[in-house]
């Protein structure tokens, strides 16, 4: 692993692997998935501190990145204390538990120290990173605006004693509240991003907070509702997805970054506690999915087809050995995308062996 200064070069493998590595985060409250927006806007702030923003490369691949900007604290007393702060910290997901970015959060905080550097405040994983030194914020007084003080909220004093006295801890790049509020420049940037990445191709991603209303949509269509009946069900479940549905996993299908249809998987073992149509004895083996498309302009095109490959290619990673479905016979379409993906009907429902 080499890790090195970002270069202008870089630009769009830093914004390629920023999305990849972001993109199954979930967490009550998550609207949706901005990281790579965020890290568009702040190219060329004056808020970030280029010196430090990094890159590993892996067998010539930039599989990690970190990114710095400017930040203070505002101590009881009113004086500001300088600090700086990293995020987004990306590491493409084939390269987890490598040690890449432990690797660039230990060489840039060196490389701040040396620049002379105070204190590093972070907003992360609680779990993760006390392992490479950061203590709770509130030990040293610190908190969020609004006084909140999580055991995400960490800081690491490069300097001993630079943040004696506490305080308000507060981001000076307005960058970061503009990804989580620019409805409009965020949809604008992700459809020209995937556009560029991933051109005509339908990809999953995970259900979001920001979909939960067009899911009620979606299941009140006319070409969707007869298929989904009791849409109150669903919309429970898809509520309830972080909790008492949490055996769910829901996603939402794009299409060059736009929303086009739902997919969802569980493990049977787990879900007939709801369906009285299977028994099984252990978890782990069988699973079932739902699909649907929701935008009209989208049916007709074989993306139920490839939504049941993608769902089905998700299972096979998870070790599942056989998937069933219980389609409306009725439902030509939906019954077509099993068939050509190799299930077949037995006489209550769609069925085939994925390992």
């Amino acid at each position: 692993m080499i890790i090195r200064r970002e270069r202008t070069e870089d630009y769009e493998a830093i914004l390629n692997l920023t999305y990849r590595a972001f993109l199954h985060l979930d967490y009550p409250g998550r609207q949706r998935m901005d990281e790579h927006f965020l890290v568009s806007l702040l190219r060329g702030s004056d808020m970030v501190i280029p010196e430090l923003c990094l890159v590993a490369e892996c067998d010539g691949e930039i599989s990690g990145h970190i990114l710095y900007s400017q930040s203070q604290v505002r101590g009881g007393d009113g004086r500001l204390i300088p600090t700086i702060t990293f995020g987004p910290l990306s590491v493409l997901p084939e390269y987890h538990r490598q040690g890449v970015g432990s690797g660039l959060v230990r060489d840039s905080m060196e490389k701040a120290r040396e620049l002379g550097y105070g204190a590093v405040l972070i907003t992360g994983v609680p779990d993760y990173y006390p392992r490479l030194g950061f203590k709770r914020a509130r030990e040293y007084g610190l908190a969020l605006p609004g006084g909140g003080v999580p055991d995400a909220f960490m800081a690491y004093e490069l300097i001993p004693g630079w943040l004696d006295g506490g305080g308000e801890f507060q981001l000076l790049a307005p960058e970061f509240e503009m990804a989580e509020q620019d409805d409009l420049g965020y949809e604008q940037f992700h459809k020209a991003f995937m556009r560029r990445n991933y051109p005509g191709r339908l990809m999953f991603r995970p259900l979001w907070d920001a979909d939960v209303g067009l899911m009620e949509k979606w299941l009140h269509r006319p070409h969707v509702a007869p298929w989904y009946e009791d849409p109150d069900d669903w919309m429970r479940e898809i509520r309830g997805r972080r909790d008492e549905f949490s055996f769910i996993k829901s996603f939402i299908a794009e299409i060059d970054g736009v929303p086009v249809g739902f997919g969802q998987y569980y493990d049977c073992y787990w879900g007939q506690q709801l369906e009285t149509w299977y028994t099984v004895d252990k978890p782990g083996v069988m699973f079932s999915m739902d699909y649907l498309i929701g935008e009209q302009e989208y049916l007709t095109k074989g993306h139920g087809r490839e939504m049941v490959r993608l769902l089905e290619d998700m299972l096979i990673r998870l070790g599942a050995e056989r998937v069933i479905v219980q389609a409306d016979r009725d439902n030509a379409a939906s019954c077509s995308a099993l068939e050509a993906n190799g299930y077949t009907y037995n006489g209550e429902c769609y069925a085939k062996n994925i390992t």
